[in-house]
């Protein structure tokens, strides 16, 4: 009898690859090693400016995280909507 073995696929690997596989269709490249290498080197790269953005945030030493706040941005309260009353109106045809 063969046993099977699991693999756990990580939740990001497909799309992962899928996204290199679109890159390599669109870009065409004459060598898919080297673009693999400039592709991952980029996308390294762009996850480490986001790990960076992410460390300016302030935390406390009571692991109160503090976020810059916005002006630009709008605080919208609970809108009410206002109802009119609806009419019927009956077609003749």
């Amino acid at each position: 009898m063969n046993k099977m073995t699991q693999v756990e696929i990580p939740t990001e690997l497909p799309i992962i690859l899928r996204n290199f596989t679109l890159s390599v269709l669109r870009k065409k490249p004459h060598d898919i090693i080297d673009h693999a290498v400039d592709y991952f080197t980029q996308l390294q790269q762009q996850q480490q400016q986001q790990q960076q953005q992410k460390s300016h945030l302030m935390t406390d030493d009571n692991g109160v995280t503090t976020v810059p706040f916005s002006f630009s941005s709008p605080i919208r309260h609970h809108e009410k909507k206002l109802q009119t009353p609806t009419q019927h109106v009956k077609l003749s045809g």
